[in-house]
């Protein structure tokens, strides 16, 4: 067997496992489940992963069990929230914490042993 071969083939296994994968979780009936998992994979023939999720939303939808969350407009919401990437505000950051500390401390000791103007 080619290496072509072996890829398409570990390809097919990847597509499949994680169609039936995804039935699975959806809690269909056992046969019911496994006729929706073969018909998507015969639409996307010998593809990529994502082309088999494709067609096995797609199955969904036209037998509607799709059960997806949309709006009053029929969008799909997100199962997240939008993410904000902006620029965060730069900020001064401490390069050597160690010897920060070690000042603050021997700051402290002072104020402690010598009273409040000792530690400035």
């Amino acid at each position: 067997m080619s290496a072509a071969t072996e890829r398409e083939q570990q390809g097919w296994q990847i597509a499949r496992d994680r169609v039936l994968l995804y039935v699975r979780a959806m809690n269909l009936p056992p046969f019911g489940g496994l006729e929706l998992a073969l018909r998507s994979l015969e639409r996307s023939g010998p593809a990529s992963v994502g082309e088999s999720m494709r067609a096995l939303r797609s199955l969904l939808h036209e037998q509607g069990l799709d059960r997806g969350i949309v709006d009053e407009e029929g969008v799909f919401i997100s199962s997240l929230p939008p993410l904000n990437r902006g620029t965060m505000a730069p900020r001064r950051f401490d390069r050597s914490p160690w010897r920060t500390s070690a000042i603050r401390f021997v700051r402290r000791w002072l104020r402690d042993l010598f009273g409040p103007e000792a530690g400035k």
